[in-house]
């Protein structure tokens, strides 16, 4: 006997009900999003290291080899300025997208661009950055190489003609694809995705971007193996009272990345208005001539910096030597990247945090011996702490930090410096580095996730249940004399059995006073019907979809016997109660501010009312 057909209808009958099966052909998609972009990483990786071989030492290599060796003596300076030349050349003639550090662009591609990017910056951004990391400039690869896989992944969308949701999901994937594979470090590159591209945390977006990263980091580990990046001594808590320094280090990093947004802001307004034209060359070329300057005193600052990461974690660095470096990468990275070329800020701020991590410790240590412990413990955990600050994006940081490692006892001091941090940096600055720039293009970027009260009120919760019922059939002469104003918002109008036929609005009352008409002929199909457990988003997106304002509320057994109406701006109730909730609902109302005018742009004058 085969299967009984309602018993296995029952096993599909909620087929697509908590996820859209679309889910199926864009996790499809992301797998080759997720090779290509893994591809991408490692040939970026490769162009690097031969641009440097070229640059600094002469010979056409790809291995891997950092600056920070040369023996060019005072001739270095003049290498940084041949790179910056060229990546300035790109930015003028080509594609003005390449400038700066790639996730700024990538989010702006997500909020307004409908998550598209043009293919030249899928090309021309890993080779920019291969010239300007290649020839000493201080950058991690990670930025580009996100704004790259971010780019692969909206170009395969556009070709495959998704939705634009679909493209920003590729988009997202192929950025965590770019992420993962830099460093091997799979669940780094998901959470880069989600807090500063997606924008959401939900699972038709989070699975397609989970697949591509893992399928990314297959890809590396097949050319650079399963190794950390950074590989590090066992590290581990004297006791728990060390936490409290931990907490106390966030402040000291907080600091660091509040002066970093602002110096770098700076540096930025004063190089766009940099006298020489085109600015968008020379300024670049002013800013490489500064950097090689300081790298010729400090050698460290020139290129990713990895090697200089791993020394640090493994207490091969003096005290003088950290904090020399860390300054001098601190003003390198603002200075270079303010003068407007291409590169990443994750790596530098690793090495900026990490060398003030350890002096930290190492001037604890020398109160309280007992109390410290390892300083390549606190580098560590302060290398998380500032990029976490900065970027506003602490999740990723703990986690980041924690697959380079691949310390378990690293955890808890990741955790409570970088929340410490992040919050110092809330504190104190609007805007994280990587929203400032949109911001100055007109942009509002909110790095909170929170689950929107549409998705979660019901339409029960709005609905008004104090509403007047006609019967189709009825006289319009008597409803107008027995409706009270207050009650002549939505009017359902139904049959003889009760069912919904139609609604009636107040100013249709008017059109039948006069010529003896019935309900029937004025009433209005309008509106949309919703059942009492339906949430106020699904609800909202029928009424734009159909255009439309009301809302007729039905029992949910099969009847459709009206219980309750609502209209769009009952829905603002909601808005309400949240305000409420989070306490602001009794303060007093506060005049604000208008914001400044644009450059070049006039003031509108007040309106009159």
């Amino acid at each position: 006997m085969g299967p009984n057909p309602s018993h296995a209808s029952r096993w599909f009958r909620e087929y697509g009900k908590a996820l859209d099966p679309d889910i199926l052909k864009t996790s499809a998609f992301a797998v080759l999003v997720g090779f290509i972009g893994g591809l991408v990483a490692q040939g970026l990786l490769e162009l690097i290291y031969l641009f440097t071989n070229i640059f600094f030492y002469g010979k056409w290599s790809f291995a891997i080899t950092y600056p920070v060796h040369h023996h060019l003596g005072a001739w270095v300076i003049l290498i940084p300025p041949v790179g910056a030349t060229l990546v300035g050349i790109m930015i003028h003639f080509w594609e003005p997208t390449l400038k700066g550090h790639g996730i700024p662009e990538a989010m702006e591609a997500v909020l307004i661009g409908k998550s598209k990017v043009r293919m030249r910056v899928g090309i021309l951004k890993p080779l920019a950055t291969a010239f300007a990391i290649g020839t000493g400039g201080p950058f991690g690869a990670e930025g580009p190489i996100i704004q790259t896989g971010a780019a692969l992944g909206s170009i395969f969308a556009q070709f495959t003609n998704l939705t634009p949701y679909q493209r920003r999901v590729l988009l997202a994937a192929g950025a965590a694809a770019g992420m993962a594979a830099t460093f091997v470090a799979p669940f780094a590159g998901i959470l880069v995705a989600v807090e500063l591209l997606l924008f959401e945390f939900r699972a038709r977006s989070f699975i397609p971007v989970a697949i591509s990263s893992v399928v990314a980091t297959a890809v590396a580990v097949h050319f650079r193996g399963w190794a950390p990046l950074f590989p590090t001594p066992a590290f581990s808590l004297v006791s728990m009272q060390e936490l409290w320094l931990f907490a106390l280090m966030g402040i000291v990093m907080g600091l660091i990345g509040i002066a970093m947004i602002r110096v770098l802001f700076f540096l930025e307004d004063a190089f766009d208005r940099f006298p020489l034209k085109p600015a968008a060359i020379w300024a670049p070329v002013a800013g490489a001539l500064v950097l090689g300057l300081i790298g010729y005193l400090y050698s460290q600052v020139f290129g990713t910096g990895y090697d200089t990461i791993r020394d640090m974690l493994n207490d091969k660095l003096g005290t003088q030597t950290l904090l020399g470096v860390s300054a001098a990468k601190f003003a390198a990275l603002v200075i270079s990247l303010g003068s407007g070329t291409t590169g990443g800020v994750f790596a530098p701020s690793l090495i900026v945090g990490g060398g003030v991590g350890a002096v930290y410790a190492d001037v604890w240590r020398h109160f309280f011996p007992h109390l410290v412990s390892d300083p390549a413990f606190y580098s560590l955990v302060a290398m998380a702490a500032v990029f976490g600050g900065i970027a506003r994006a602490p999740f990723t940081s703990i986690v980041f930090l924690f697959e380079l490692s691949r310390n378990p006892n690293a955890l808890l001091p990741l955790v409570v410096c970088c929340v410490v941090s992040d919050g110092f940096v809330r504190l104190f600055s609007a805007e994280s580095i990587m929203t400032g720039k949109l911001l100055k293009r007109g942009l509002i970027v909110r790095q909170d996730y929170t689950v929107p009260i549409l998705m979660r009120g019901r339409i029960e919760q709005v609905m008004r249940k104090n509403f007047t019922v006609v019967k189709a059939d009825d006289d319009v002469q008597p409803i107008v004399r027995e409706v009270s104003p207050e009650q002549a918002g939505v009017i359902p109008v139904t049959e003889s059995d009760g069912s919904l036929a139609g609604i009636i609005e107040a100013h249709d009352l008017l059109k039948g006073f006069d010529r003896n008409l019935k309900a029937r002929e004025i009433m209005r199909k309008d509106y949309v019907v919703a059942h009492p457990g339906e949430t106020v988003d699904e609800v909202t997106r029928d009424m734009v979809i159909h255009n439309v304002e009301n809302i007729v509320v039905i029992e949910g057994n099969g009847q459709s016997k009206p219980i309750g109406v609502a209209r769009a701006a009952d829905i603002l109730r909601l808005r309400r109660w949240v305000i409420e909730e989070e306490g602001f609902g009794n303060q007093p109302v506060r005049a604000k501010a208008s914001p400044p005018a644009a450059s070049g742009a006039k003031a509108s004058p007040p309106s009159r009312g």
